[in-house]
């Protein structure tokens, strides 16, 4: 995840939103040996987006940790694994839960953001696919 990214952003319709697309950049450095911490920008025909995403091992939990906010106000903590080329991580709210996927491959990832009422169902809320930046 260290390094510079070019995104796209494909948000899905929502009840709470319209679809939308995006493009821009993001970057990820290490934060005191032990944590990661990306950046991105994107604009697109909602306006701009900023996000800040911190990623972390919490021993305690033996567990991973993925810490969110963005310009929409909204802030996610969610925990979860890794396996081979996959993280999952998850939330665990009483009536709202948000999973996520990230899929690391040779030169870029993508991370699925799907949403869950109280039904439990997941539906799809973005999707970003980065490439490495040049």
């Amino acid at each position: 995840m260290v390094g510079k990214w070019t995104i796209e952003v494909d948000t899905k319709a929502t009840p709470l939103s319209p679809a939308s697309k995006a493009s821009g950049t993001e970057e990820c450095q290490w934060f005191a040996n032990r944590h990661v911490v990306c950046r991105s920008e994107a604009k697109g025909s909602a306006g701009a987006y900023s996000q800040m995403r911190t990623l972390s091992y919490v021993p305690a939990r033996k567990m991973y940790a993925a810490y969110t906010v963005d310009s929409l106000g909204s802030a996610l903590l969610a925990y979860g694994q890794v396996n081979g080329d996959t993280w999952t991580f998850s939330t665990d709210q009483p009536a709202f839960n948000i999973r996520l996927t990230l899929k690391i491959a040779a030169g870029g990832y993508t991370a699925l953001a799907e949403f869950a009422g109280a039904d439990g169902k997941y539906l799809p809320l973005s999707e970003v696919k980065a490439t490495r930046a040049k």
